[in-house]
This record gives C-alpha cells, sequence and structure tokens, in this order.
C-alpha cells in the first residue's frame, strides 16, 4: 500500500516539473518571437535608432533644399522655352548656361546624401538588427528620393543643347539668305562677278556649318526637311557660282557655257521657298519639343522627390508600441541611458 502511495506521490512531482518545464520553454519561445527590431520591443533598437536619427534627419534637411533647386531648374526651363519662342538668343545662352550649372548641382547633391545614408551608424550586413523598420524606411526612402533626380544632367545637357543648335541653325541659315543675295546683287547690278565669288564662299561656308548643326539634332528629330531645304540651297549657290565663274573666264562674253549656266541658275532659283519663313517656324518646334522633353523630365523628378520628402518629413500617427516614425523622433527613453535591455 505503502509503494502504492510512494509512486503515485512521484508521478504527480514529475508532471509538476514537466508542467513547469513547459511553461519556461513557452517563455522562451515568446521572448524570440519580437526578435530586435519588432515594433513590440523598440527597447532592443533605442540606440541604434538614436544614432541613425541625426544622419536621417540631415539627409531630410538636405532633399528638402534638393527639391527647391529641383524646382528651380524647372522654372528655367520654361525659361528657356519662352526666350526660344521670342528669338531671344542671349537670354536663351544664359538660361541654359544656368540650368546647366544648376543640373549639375543637383547631382552632386545627390551623389553626396547617398553617400552619407550608406554609412549612417548602425548601416551594413546587420541593419535590420540594429534598426526598428521605421528607422530602416526612412533610410530606403530618403536613398529612393535622392535617386530620383539622376540624369538630370544629362537630360538637361542632351536636349538644351539641341534647342540651342537649331536657335543657331535658324539664324545661320537667315544669314545665309542674305549673303546669298548680296553675292548675287554684285553680278547682276555691277557685273562684279569675282567679288560675287568671293562672297560665296561665305555662303558656302555657312552650309557647311548648318549641316554640321543638322547632323547633331538628327540624333532626336526628324530633320528631313531641314536637309531638303539646305541641298536647295547649296545647288542654287553651287549654280549661282557656276554662271559667275564662266562669266570671269569668259571675261564677261554670253558664250554657250554662259547661257547653260544662267538656265541652270534660273532653274535652280525656281526650287528654292520663297523665304526662310516656314523654316524658321520647322526649327522653332524642333527647338520647343527638346525643351518641352527635358521639363516635363524635370517635373517627373520635381514630383517623385517632393512626395519622398512629404512622406519623411510628416509626423508619424501616434500610437501604443510605435517606433521611430517616419519624418518623426526616437521612441521615449524606456530605459535610463546606462541601463540594458531586459533580458
Amino acid at each position: 500500500m505503502i509503494g502504492h502511495v510512494r509512486r503515485a506521490t512521484l508521478a504527480v512531482i514529475w508532471l509538476l516539473i514537466v508542467a513547469v518545464i513547459s511553461v519556461g520553454a513557452a517563455g522562451i519561445v515568446a521572448a524570440m518571437a519580437h526578435p530586435p527590431g519588432a515594433a513590440s520591443r523598440p527597447e532592443l533598437t533605442l540606440q541604434g535608432d538614436r544614432a541613425a536619427a541625426p544622419g536621417l534627419l540631415a539627409a531630410e534637411d538636405q532633399l528638402i533644399q534638393l527639391s527647391a533647386d529641383v524646382k528651380r531648374l524647372g522654372e528655367l526651363g520654361r525659361g528657356a522655352l519662352a526666350s526660344l519662342v521670342a528669338t531671344d538668343l542671349p537670354t536663351l545662352d544664359t538660361t541654359v548656361a544656368d540650368g546647366q550649372t544648376l543640373a549639375r548641382s543637383i547631382e552632386d547633391q545627390s551623389a553626396a546624401i547617398q553617400r552619407a545614408l550608406e554609412v549612417l551608424p548602425g548601416s551594413g550586413p546587420n541593419e535590420a538588427i540594429n534598426w526598428s523598420p521605421d528607422t530602416l524606411a526612412r533610410r530606403d526612402l530618403a536613398v529612393q528620393a535622392a535617386k530620383s533626380t539622376e540624369g538630370l544632367d544629362l537630360l538637361w545637357a542632351t536636349l538644351a543643347s539641341g534647342s540651342l543648335s537649331a536657335t543657331r541653325l535658324t539664324k545661320l541659315l537667315v544669314d545665309h539668305d542674305t549673303n546669298t543675295g548680296q553675292a548675287a546683287a554684285l553680278g547682276r547690278e555691277k557685273a562684279n562677278y569675282a567679288g560675287g565669288l568671293k562672297v560665296l564662299d561665305k555662303s558656302d561656308q555657312m552650309i557647311a556649318d548648318a549641316r554640321a548643326l543638322r547632323d547633331a539634332l538628327a540624333n532626336t528629330v526628324d530633320v528631313s526637311t531641314l536637309t531638303q531645304w539646305l541641298d536647295r540651297n547649296a545647288e542654287y549657290d553651287a549654280a549661282l557660282r557656276e554662271l559667275f565663274q564662266s562669266l570671269v573666264d569668259s571675261k564677261g562674253k554670253v558664250t554657250a557655257r554662259v547661257k547653260a549656266a544662267f538656265v541652270a541658275e534660273r532653274k535652280a532659283q525656281g526650287f528654292l521657298p520663297a523665304n526662310t519663313s516656314g523654316l524658321v517656324i520647322i526649327l522653332a518646334e524642333i527647338g520647343r519639343g527638346g525643351l518641352n522633353q527635358a521639363v516635363i523630365g524635370i517635373e517627373e523628378a520635381r514630383g517623385k522627390l517632393e512626395a519622398a520628402v512629404d512622406q519623411l518629413t510628416t509626423p508619424p500617427d501616434s500610437g501604443a508600441g510605435s517606433g521611430s516614425g517616419a519624418g518623426g523622433s526616437p521612441p521615449p527613453d524606456t530605459l535610463g541611458p546606462t541601463d540594458s535591455p531586459a533580458p
């Protein structure tokens, strides 16, 4: 009888021991279910969040300035468009130069912000343990915001230079018409054919310069109409040159060569447009198209950047158990400055 009682008592004791062990194991599992970085245990990443906070706040300030610069770049783009429409070349040159300087500055600022974010205290392979999810999210959002401006300097340089090429080409072609007209007048009015040939040398150089600018524009726009215009003017210059040269060689006498040259010159002139107004309009549209693309790209980058900055600087929703929210400050002290987290 006594043996049965003893065995029953030992069984009860073992059951109690097993129950205690089970409760302890459950506590360990529960503790492990809240690893460092979990919102329910902000004290585990408090020191890491505090260390990263100054760098994140500095990045936010820099991104606000970057956003203002991108806004200014957009204003310069629209100003360049206005100057192009008004054919105000000095203002256009100044605006494009200012925009190029600002675009490079934006690129440099963006790169500097990204470098600083890469070396925040606690960053690296263990940052998911060192920081709370909110700190991680703020860092990632700041990096994304800084990257939104990448390529603006190249966009401005490529498209703005194209608009300048179109505008300079317009002036060059108008000057060519004037110059070739002067050459023709020397021959018709003064019979100064040798002088007309020298003036035509300038016209030939203008056509060559215009073709070089045309080739630069061909990378981004359709230049078929422009090419046709250049070819017809070059053909007329060549026909006028042949007429003058034949008269110089014949000492002003009307020979078969002179007659043939005269017919060719009349024919080439008939293929010329009445004036350059249509071409000027085409080139202005080409220039506006290039700058429009630049302005659109700038505005898209500005929208992404401002959205990220707004998200970063918006105070977090108040609530229990929240860590350092986006744009907010680190969690309130739950430990003393020298205390260690409770095990």
